[in-house]
């Protein structure tokens, strides 16, 4: 990998993995709506330079965002992702394309790539779209795509909208926290692990349009994220949970990562108390 083209450079994500892209002397094309480019307009990305490899992280994102806005999420994640597999197919780029927990029950069951499939929501299944038309340009077109069904990502810097940069936020403000269950189990992987798996398997041989979790190996129930918080930083948060749950979304997401450890010999570095605590440093809870 020489040159990469980032789409949503200058979100979370995009940033770190932008900045660890650099540090290794590959150049960084940034596509993002704060530079006024726009994934559904073609001619945005009909001018940039080529590039050997795409990561594609522009997307609306996340249960909430994905109902408030459903019809820009559709437009946003599948006609965006056919624009951006346009490029790829124009230039010859590999496409790195993060999806998400996209599986059918039972949920207890830690999921393989292989496994079944039964997006729940608008978020899940426009992901789920995406990887269709990353298989179908695979498959007619001979574009080299890479699904990535990521768990829940977290580390400095991260929109204040997320589980725990909430959390750091209450931790700050001593305010009550509000929550669905404290039973809901996700995996949460640090920034810095999110981004060596992606960049490592960007470069590695892989299959085209094959598919890898990239996960941590724990889960951890809202409680015990709770827990972990309050062990590194030294205080109490005040939570009030309503016993509901958000509709249609999967309690459980329990992720097997076996296929990616065996191919690229990766995984997580940094544990869920390690991560909280680079968090602290970052924010000075």
């Amino acid at each position: 990998m020489k040159t990469a083209l980032i789409t949503g450079s200058n979100g979370f994500v995009g940033k770190h993995l932008a900045d660890a892209l650099e540090k290794n002397k590959i150049k960084v094309i940034k596509f993002s709506r704060s530079a006024n480019q726009q994934l559904t307009r073609p001619e945005d990305l009909a001018d940039l330079p080529p590039a050997d490899t795409v990561f594609h992280l522009a997307a609306v994102s996340g249960y909430k965002d994905c109902n408030e806005n459903t019809a820009l999420a559709y437009k946003v994640n599948v006609l965006g992702t056919v624009n951006v597999l346009e490029y790829c197919r124009r230039v010859k780029a590999k496409l790195i394309f993060p999806s998400t927990y996209v599986y059918d029950f039972p949920y207890e069951k830690y999921k393989r790539e292989s496994d079944p499939i039964k997006p729940m929501t608008h978020y899940s299944f426009t992901k789920w779209l995406g990887e269709e038309l990353c298989r179908f340009y695979n498959r007619t077109f001979k574009v080299n795509t890479l699904i990535l069904r990521t768990a829940n990502v977290y580390g400095a810097g991260q929109s204040k909208i997320y589980l725990i940069p909430i959390i750091a936020e209450h931790l700050k403000t001593n305010q009550f926290l509000r929550l669905t269950k404290p039973d809901i189990e996700r995996c949460f992987i640090y920034i810095d692990d999110l981004v060596d798996a992606y960049t490592k398997l960007a470069q590695a041989p892989t299959v085209p349009g094959d598919v890898f979790n990239v996960s941590t190996e724990r889960t951890t129930t809202i409680a015990d994220l709770l827990k972990t918080a309050k062990q590194v930083t030294d205080r109490t948060i005040k939570v009030d949970y309503s016993g509901q749950g958000r509709p249609h979304e999967i309690n459980l997401n329990r992720i097997d990562i076996t296929k990616i450890k065996q191919m690229i010999n990766w995984q997580p570095k940094v544990s869920l108390e390690q991560g909280l605590k680079k968090l602290q440093r970052s924010q000075n809870l």
